[in-house]
């Protein structure tokens, strides 16, 4: 072989060999799995880890930030897997499950309410009850009471963004368009119906004694809790279960009185929590198992006084009451319940 041809071949290998670096890199720049999309819009396939689309010189949220604010509460599980790298992906466009949570039912009691009960259909509205138990009466729970429950979570696998990219995304109603542009979602698509729905709930105006606020990132969701309830404080989830009969097998455990924060994770393409302070809640851990054999430690929330909430409530429909009475509720296992810390007596 000639000289001449050697040095062909070789520059061919070297311009070869660039070409495929430059693409990976691009790729893990901007690519991310074929259940996520890219923040610029493209919907590459690629293995299973999910790559990062950060810029170098933004991190994603660990768990430093949590520990920095919150130096003496461990962080509960239903956060652990949301730090965990590549456990879950940055951004997702397979949010639009339905039937799958407390909260999501919930959410589609109040969508057939709104479209269907003014004009008398009540068929739809009962057929959008859920089949298992959510609430409770306050009284209702003592050992060897039967339930079915179904413990599950929101759907949504999905990751924190960091702060400093979440703050860029719009957040509102009357941002809709440029969200779904920034997610290539189709305007009559499920996921834009979700995403309608996600955001007008975080509008919605405060029931009476509640604070609300929707929190985009991991470092806004410590805040609002921590502005609220202090740094002295436990959080709290329950673990998850199939749905099945469960039996309350003790008695139930007061955590926490007066006052705690509830944020509930929702459905969207990144990890966004719907959180609210309500006045006169209780928190209580309930110890069931399941006809399984399955033992699961559910937190429950009470809440005291419903005087102040609409007549046609989900809960007054499976319970049959009006407004007034306390009404308890289960939990989502990636709802996160945070609780003051009881100060414990002095002893001379």
């Amino acid at each position: 072989m000639s000289l001449a041809n050697s040095c062909a071949l070789l520059l061919l290998f070297f311009l070869t060999l660039s070409l495929f670096i430059t693409c990976s890199t691009a790729a893990n720049t901007i690519g991310v799995t074929h259940t996520t999309v890219a923040v610029a819009g493209d919907n590459v396939p690629l293995p299973k880890k999910v790559a990062t689309f950060l810029p170098s010189d933004i991190s994603p949220p660990t768990e430093k930030y949590w520990y920095s604010r919150l130096p003496n509460t461990p962080l509960p599980k239903a956060l652990e897997y949301l730090l965990q790298p590549g456990h879950y992906p940055s951004i997702t466009r397979e949010f639009a499950n339905e039937n799958v949570s407390a909260t999501v039912i919930q959410r589609i009691y109040r969508r057939v309410y709104k479209r269907g009960y003014k004009r008398g259909d009540k068929k739809s509205l009962k057929s959008a009850l859920p089949d298992s138990t959510i609430f409770y009466q306050y009284n209702d729970l003592h050992p060897g009471k039967k339930m079915k429950i179904l413990f599950t979570d929101s759907g949504t696998k999905v990751s924190f963004l960091p702060r400093q990219i979440a703050e860029s995304i719009p957040f509102s109603s009357d941002k809709i368009p440029e969200i779904l542009k920034y997610f290539t979602l189709e305007v009559n698509s499920k996921e834009a119906q979700v995403i309608r729905e996600e955001i007008g709930g975080c509008e919605e105006p405060n029931m009476e004694g509640e604070d609300k606020y929707c929190a985009t990132s991991l470092e806004s969701l410590i805040d609002y809790s921590v502005e609220r309830l202090g740094q002295n404080v436990r959080v709290l989830s329950t673990g998850a279960g199939k749905k099945q009969e469960y039996t309350v097998s003790a008695e139930v455990r007061m955590i926490g009185d007066h006052k705690a924060a509830v944020c509930h994770k929702m459905r969207y393409p990144y990890a966004v929590h719907y959180c609210h302070v309500i006045a006169d809640t209780e928190v209580d851990e309930v110890p069931l198992v399941g006809a399984d054999g399955t033992k699961v430690k559910a937190v429950t929330v009470c809440h005291l006084n419903t005087s102040a909430w609409i007549s046609d409530h989900m809960a007054f429909q499976v319970l049959k009451i009006k407004p007034g009475p306390a009404v308890c509720h289960f939990l989502d296992s990636d709802t996160l319940v945070w609780v003051p810390k009881k100060d414990k007596k002095m002893t001379p």
